[in-house]
């Protein structure tokens, strides 16, 4: 779960592709093979979702522009653009009246709900014949896939929770990093954290769903990367009431008490990059484009030299389990075959072609995720070389501070694991522990754990396999 206001945004300036001057660095040359005609030559019409505000009118003229572009062409295709921004409530009833947008954007929580209900459109054929076959990373691509591997979605934007810290109190204290395991991590936390002045070791959410959300990272960490067991049989089974995900829960309670003396922030409703920059936390969980790439958008004003940002903890096993999410792009499959066919070259052409690359990215590098800021790689190998060669001419974030995350993401450390199933619910459940744990000292946390799991199990799951 991301703020919305960061779906949103990321929407409007994905989607605003304005034309920048040609670039001295070579493009990278992505193996496609655009058709010269669409549909055979046959009329099409198709909508593209364009989540852009009110206030938006040069993102809207730039993108209209370059729905032009496209219609110049393919002059027998009709692409209309639509205002559309995600929310699970709007989407289910676009569905239902099969309204929805040919291309649709959608937050990483939803591809594997959306194959699975048959509503997006299997791209197998067109990665096939446009040539778009090991172009994307296999990590994002499967979680767009279905279980025989056949793509449903365009990977656009994807990251992965991490650790900041505020570099210069860090180094006061000795250390020149957040450690590697929990255990190190927990005591680091404890030693830099100053109560007496209002300075938390280590911030988190940690109330509502963003403290779920965060939870759900934390307890991945531990080991605990099946939360909610999904039984293949349209029924799902609550895990979390024992293991790794309980050890997650009792971590934060001894932060809290007793002899961490409040090592965490004491209001819960805390945003962990506030309490940071404005020196109340040493070290925070954080996706980085909602923590440093947030900041340089949004406060830049802030000297982001004295952020640093790495990879998770390591878990037990000495991997780094990290809840990953994003925006990613999908097709309808109530579309005809035309419409689809449309829809997938356009999202190519917009994203890949050589003419279209560029101003999509100076347009991506004006977003939280760009920039250099420290996100996950959407292509393979000398592709993404050459898209990161390319992109160098857009750095303007301390890159050096960041080493560390991209040092255990290109060792094969981080493993990405997606939102668990129910994810909205779960958050909000499990936030009700936290609530308990972090302000009742006599809090039994296995207890709670295991009755919190059991009401879930009755309340949301029970009752979701019977409808």
């Amino acid at each position: 779960m991301k703020p919305f206001t960061l779906l949103v945004v990321l929407c409007i300036l994905l989607f605003a592709l304005a034309p920048v001057a040609a670039q001295d660095t070579p493009l990278p040359e992505f193996p496609i093979t655009l058709p010269d005609t669409v549909a055979e030559g046959r009329e099409v019409a198709i909508t593209v979702s364009a989540c852009i505000g009110e206030d938006q009118e040069q993102a809207r003229q730039d993108f209209d522009a370059q729905l032009a572009r496209f219609m110049e062409a393919y002059p027998n295709v009709t692409v209309t653009r639509t205002q559309y921004c995600f929310s699970p409530e709007s989407f289910a009833a676009l569905v239902a009246g099969g309204t929805l947008p040919t291309v649709f954007g959608v937050p990483a929580t939803e591809p594997q709900r959306l194959i699975a209900q048959g509503v997006a459109a299997n791209l197998a054929p067109y990665f096939e014949s446009l040539g778009l076959s090991g172009i994307y990373n296999p990590t994002l691509l499967a979680l767009l896939s279905d279980a025989e591997g056949n793509p449903y979605g365009f990977p656009e934007f994807s990251y992965a929770q991490g650790i900041g810290w505020d570099i210069p109190t860090l180094s006061a204290a000795g250390y020149d990093a957040p450690p590697n395991t929990w255990d190190e991590f927990g005591a680091v936390a404890q030693e830099v954290a100053d109560p007496a002045a209002g300075v938390a070791g280590f911030a988190m959410f940690l109330s509502g769903g963003g403290g779920g959300w965060h939870f759900t990272n934390l307890a991945y960490g531990f080991g605990a990367t099946e939360l909610i067991r999904d039984n293949g049989d349209g029924t799902y089974t609550a895990v979390y009431g024992e293991g790794a995900a309980v050890e997650a829960m009792q971590f934060l309670y001894d932060l809290r008490w007793p002899d961490a003396e409040n090592a965490l922030p004491l209001d819960l409703a805390s945003n962990p990059t506030f309490e940071t920059v404005d020196g109340r936390s040493v070290m925070f969980m954080s996706p980085a484009d909602g923590s440093v790439g947030w900041l340089r958008v949004n406060m830049p004003d802030v000297d982001l030299t004295r952020f640093g940002y790495t990879a998770m903890p390591q878990a037990p096993d000495g991997m780094r389990y990290t809840l990953t999410g994003g925006s990613h792009q999908m097709v309808f499959a109530g579309a005809s075959a035309d419409e689809q066919e449309a829809a997938v070259v356009f999202q190519v052409w917009r994203t890949l072609s050589p003419g279209e690359f560029a101003p999509s990215r100076a347009i991506f590098h004006s977003t939280q995720a760009g920039a250099g800021t420290p996100v996950l790689p959407i292509f393979t190998g000398d592709l993404q070389a050459a898209v990161d060669a390319f992109d160098q001419q857009y750095i303007t974030m301390p890159v050096e501070n960041y080493q560390g995350f991209y040092d255990a993401l290109n060792a094969g450390e981080i493993v990405l694991v997606p939102e668990p199933p129910f994810a909205q619910d779960f958050y909000v459940a499990i936030a009700e522990v936290m609530t308990t744990v972090l302000t009742d000292e006599s809090a039994d946390v296995a207890a709670l754990m295991a009755a919190n799991a059991e009401a879930f199990q009755t309340g949301i799951l029970d009752p979701a396999a019977s409808s």
